[in-house]
């Protein structure tokens, strides 16, 4: 927590975590934009715990990958798009096992007693995964692209609102402090959005592409412009980004839904990306520490 301390006539922020501790000087008088000065403050704070490692993952990475034949760089997309299918699924409540799922994407086979619903969002998702990571082009993102991709997966399990955006309140059922953008707003906040995303998409490579891919998923699920799959299409613009950037690309896995989840409340109940952000990082960090 970023604390506001006087000494000798000024005043500091300071946060200090473990054997870590950072300061910044204030004035003479307390800032009236504190607030924004203190997340400014704790960002920096975490991007130098982060920043170095990330610009490692991402050099070594695009050393590794131009060794590696077009047909085996195929394969490899081919594995983590099951992977990435199955647990975006599966972090949405799908049915299908990791199991169901590699026979669906690999041999055709259709589980049995399992959801229709879930089977054919699970293929449609996988076939769209597929087709961006072998597109040849890799135009900026748009509202159009988001409502096609949306349309693509759900046209036929959720006839009538697949590729539009929702005209109804929506809330989390596990916190209610939390709610999403108001039908109203929805339109307005989505052009703030792809206004955001794409200042960016001529991205500084000094600057951090992972966190961008971050704020990215973090800025339109808590729009929730849709009434189902919003996690899904967030999760699907996070690779995007990381893929156009050619960084490695992101797995957060079923098994650590809950804290992923958490993390995400955290910020939009405090309003304040940073503990999303803290999370996201080092978990990308972790899951690619081979590259570092």
């Amino acid at each position: 927590m970023v604390s506001i301390v006087y000494e000798r006539g000024f005043y500091y922020l300071k946060h200090h975590i473990q054997n870590k501790e950072k300061r910044k000087y204030l004035g003479k008088t307390i800032p009236k934009n504190i607030e924004q000065l203190k997340s400014g403050f704790l960002r920096e704070f975490y991007c130098q715990e982060w920043d170095d490692k990330i610009q490692s993952i991402g050099k070594n990475y695009q050393k590794e990958i131009k060794k590696i034949p077009q047909s085996i760089q195929l394969k490899n997309f081919e594995s983590f798009g099951i992977a990435f299918t199955y647990n975006t699924q599966r972090i949405e409540g799908s049915t299908l096992t990791q199991i169901d799922t590699r026979d669906l994407l690999t041999f055709g086979v259709t589980p049995a007693k399992k959801s229709q619903t879930d089977t054919i969002e699970t293929k449609k998702h996988y076939d769209l995964f597929m087709k961006l990571v072998t597109s040849k082009k890799r135009p900026k993102l748009t509202k159009k692209t988001i409502l096609q991709w949306h349309r693509d997966i759900f046209d036929q399990t959720k006839i009538g609102e697949a590729g539009s955006l929702r005209s109804y309140r929506v809330g989390v059922t596990t916190n209610e402090k939390i709610e999403f953008t108001s039908v109203a707003e929805i339109p307005k906040k989505m052009t703030e959005f792809f206004r955001w995303l794409n200042r960016y998409d001529d991205y500084d490579k000094k600057k951090n592409v992972v966190e961008f891919a971050c704020l990215a998923h973090y800025k339109f699920v808590s729009i929730h412009p849709f009434g189902d799959g919003n996690g899904r299409i967030s999760r699907l613009i996070m690779n995007y980004i990381l893929l156009k950037n050619n960084f490695p690309l992101m797995l957060i896995k079923n098994t650590d839904k809950r804290v992923y989840f958490k993390s995400l409340e955290k910020s939009q109940i405090n309003h304040d990306e940073i503990h999303f952000l803290k999370w996201f990082m080092r978990y990308y960090i972790k899951e690619n520490n081979y590259f570092y």
